[in-house]
């Protein structure tokens, strides 16, 4: 480095800027002398480390943004070609000086050694690990959740988990199932000392690295009569951004909730749902939300979503000073800004995020319930004193969510003229309406777009709560009744009203909102039932 520096200060050294900015004012760009000058999450490309390191004079960013200290040269006329035989459209050519150009190429890992490390290289393989990496694939391209592996004495069945339902995917055998859990288990998890016992429950997360994706998965296994059962649920597919609230499912104005509640100083943002209703995606959203100056320190079980801007740090429940309340006992001697905990479990968690909403830091969680309402009974029932959640330092924004199927819409096919849908149509209409019946849609038979599944995908519908002076009253009392009816005078909209949306929309069959909901007939929407 002291030759770098000695070379800039050299007439040499002062020639090559003067000629980098002479290229620079020539193309309306900047000389390029530090990552500064970069977006910060730009690296080096790995598929063109190693000819860059050959040249030395250039480097070629993720972006396909090249820099060279050198950009008259022949070289890089080369290196597009180059880029463009790899199937790379070759970016903006930036004067970069070589002291940089060469941090960035000490920085970076050859793509044949990020191979070697991530166990990418066939030789590696044995037949077992790439039935297990085919087997990812084909679920990581079909959209796939959790995969479910169900090995018994004679036979093993595969089925997908596809927006939400299961479907058979194939019939192994025995000795086949067995071999790919146990692999899965013994060489390719985190944990380098796990060994897959049939016998008792076990879990452990898994990174795979597939036809240069990085995949990550939960794996999960449970003794059963005669056999097994393993499901490996698939958190991240190495190419998914970050999705928004909007996205999701939230609305307009949910959201502009939401936004609010973050840009506190501190306080509670807690994302409530049953299993599997995506509360972690949720959470991830809502931590790119927080303004980029501020620390955010992320406690979860296993790390699922990958956020650039905070640091993730994995919980160990089986260690007791590497549990949830543990872990987040200790982030808050970090100097945090923003605390999250992926998940309240147990009394010591929730006390944690208490604990450090009073004393003045932003706290983003989740848990499990079904309403959102329901949140404060569940934080009471984790022995939280109602007195201390009705201080206006704790909770802020309490949000709930369920996911439901959307419709495939090149297949999709008017309620009405649906012989499945003609039993629910009357009851339908009497609470929602002939109007919107006429507008409603269901699936369809399948096709080539949704994979014969009539599905596109899954949508959020969610509560969220803004807690108020007003709501503060209730939750001191533990009111949730009362709490809702008065949400509802304010214009508050619950699950069944942003579900009745979706169907008027058409986003939404209503059997499948029915599923997530409940009923939508007059004895559900009554305030009393009459039994005669």
């Amino acid at each position: 480095m002291a030759d770098i520096l000695t070379h800039a200060n050299t007439a040499d050294g002062k020639k090559e800027m003067a000629l980098l900015e002479q290229f620079a004012a020539a193309t309306y760009t900047n000389v390029i002398t530090n990552q500064s000058d970069l977006d910060t999450k730009d690296r080096i490309m790995d598929e063109m480390l190693s000819w860059c390191k050959e040249q030395g004079t250039i480097a070629v960013l993720k972006s396909a943004t090249i820099l060279s200290c050198d950009p008259t040269s022949r070289t890089v006329q080369n290196c597009k070609s180059l880029m463009l035989s790899k199937g790379i459209h070759p970016g903006q050519v930036y004067a970069a000086t070589r002291s940089f150009i060469l941090l960035l190429l000490a920085s970076g890992q050859d793509d044949e050694a990020v191979k070697r490390q991530k166990g990418e290289t066939s030789s590696s393989f044995s037949d077992q690990q790439r039935h297990l990496r085919d087997l990812v694939y084909e679920a990581v391209r079909q959209g796939v959740s959790d995969i479910h592996i169900q090995v018994r004495q004679s036979y093993s069945k595969i089925r997908m988990r596809q927006h939400g339902e299961l479907r058979i995917y194939a019939e192994w055998s025995e000795k086949l199932g067995r071999e790919i859990a146990s692999v899965a288990f013994n060489k390719e998890t985190d944990h380098a000392t796990s060994h897959f016992n049939p016998l008792i429950p076990q879990d452990a997360s898994m990174p795979l690295r597939v036809n240069n994706k990085d995949i990550r998965l939960r794996l999960a296994s449970v003794p059963a009569h005669g056999g097994f059962d393993m499901v490996m649920r698939i958190l991240a597919t190495g190419e998914e951004k970050i999705k928004t609230l909007e996205e999701l499912g939230y609305t307009a104005e949910q959201v502009g909730i939401i936004k609010m509640a973050i840009k506190l100083p501190f306080g509670a943002v807690i994302v409530a749902g049953p299993t599997g209703a995506g509360k972690t995606t949720t959470l991830a959203a809502c931590m790119e939300m927080v303004e980029p100056t501020q620390k955010l320190y992320s406690i979860e079980d296993p790390v699922e979503k990958v956020v650039e801007s905070a640091t993730q740090v994995p919980v160990n429940t089986e260690k007791e000073d590497r549990t949830f309340a543990s872990m987040g006992r200790a982030a808050l001697r970090m100097d945090p800004d923003v605390i999250i905990l992926g998940e309240m479990r147990d009394e010591d968690t929730a006390h944690v995020m208490v604990r450090a909403s009073i004393t003045g830091h932003l706290v983003l969680t989740t848990l499990h319930t079904n309403r959102a309402t329901a949140i404060v009974t569940r934080l009471v029932d984790m022995g939280i004193s109602p007195i201390l959640l009705s201080d206006s330092s704790v909770l802020r924004c309490l949000m709930c969510q369920r996911l439901v199927p959307k419709i495939c819409q090149h297949c999709a096919i008017p309620v009405r003229n649906s012989a499945k849908h003609q039993p629910f149509i009357a009851g339908w209409e009497a609470v929602l309406g002939q109007e919107t019946i006429d507008q409603a849609k269901g699936r369809g038979l399948g096709c080539p777009k949704c994979y014969s599944t009539g599905v596109s995908g899954r949508t959020v519908i969610a509560e969220v709560i803004w807690v108020d002076e007003e709501g503060r009253q209730f939750i001191q009392k533990c009111d949730t009744l009362g709490w809702e009816k008065y949400l509802k005078a304010q214009g508050w909209m619950d699950f069944r009203m942003r579900a009745i949306e979706l169907i008027q929309q058409g986003i939404c069959d209503p059997l499948d909102t029915e599923k997530v909901i409940g009923p939508i007939n007059m004895a559900t929407q009554s305030t009393k039932y009459k039994y005669d």
